[in-house]
């Protein structure tokens, strides 16, 4: 890397809107509902890129920084199955993931003591200080990025948040038209 990681920026508070037409060429849709999925992927894009550019002056994607919190936090071992249910991160990813982490001696695998078929994973002197460092300096960060939005604005946000998450983790995405759905496979 030729220096700090950068990711672009849209200093602007402005939500972004379609153009008024928008129901009309889209029958079926709602410019609002539109809008609000553009503007959560985009806010959610920003606030990873920022946490990101911290996470690269440690050498560490999100991925990475969210299993090896998971095990810092977890006060014992776990096995790759249990860390994958505790993050964001699918079951073939955490091996990947661990696999990285571990050549940079952020985490250990060792043997499971009843299971010949899975390993424990416990972070390593070395991974247990590099965590408390990022979350030591992310925790103010977040207190200054949203420095300018008052407490009673962050609270409607985070119910209006949790709204949507419910939402959309509720929501299913059928198959194309011109699609079969899959019988079993």
């Amino acid at each position: 890397m030729n220096g700090p990681l950068r990711a672009k920026r849209d200093p602007s508070s402005e939500p972004i809107r379609v153009h008024p037409g928008f129901s009309a060429e889209f029958p079926g849709s709602e410019a609002s509902a539109t809008e609000v999925t553009l503007n959560l992927t985009l806010a959610g894009t920003i606030v990873i890129n920022r946490v990101e550019e911290l996470l690269a002056q440690y050498g560490l994607v999100l991925k990475g920084f969210n299993v090896l919190a998971v095990v810092t936090g977890a006060g014992a071992p776990l096995t790759p199955t249990a860390i994958a249910a505790r993050t964001f991160v699918g079951k073939t990813t955490v091996t990947s993931v661990l696999d990285a982490l571990e050549r940079r001696g952020l985490v250990d695998r060792q043997p499971h003591p009843t299971s010949r078929r899975s390993v424990l994973v416990a972070v390593t002197g070395r991974g247990r200080a590099a965590c408390e460092e990022i979350l030591a300096r992310l925790h103010p960060l977040e207190a200054q990025w949203l420095a300018g939005m008052p407490e009673h604005d962050r609270q409607e946000l985070l119910r209006l948040l949790g709204q949507a998450k419910g939402l959309f983790s509720a929501a299913h995405v059928p198959p194309r038209p011109d699609q079969e759905p899959s019988q079993g496979g």
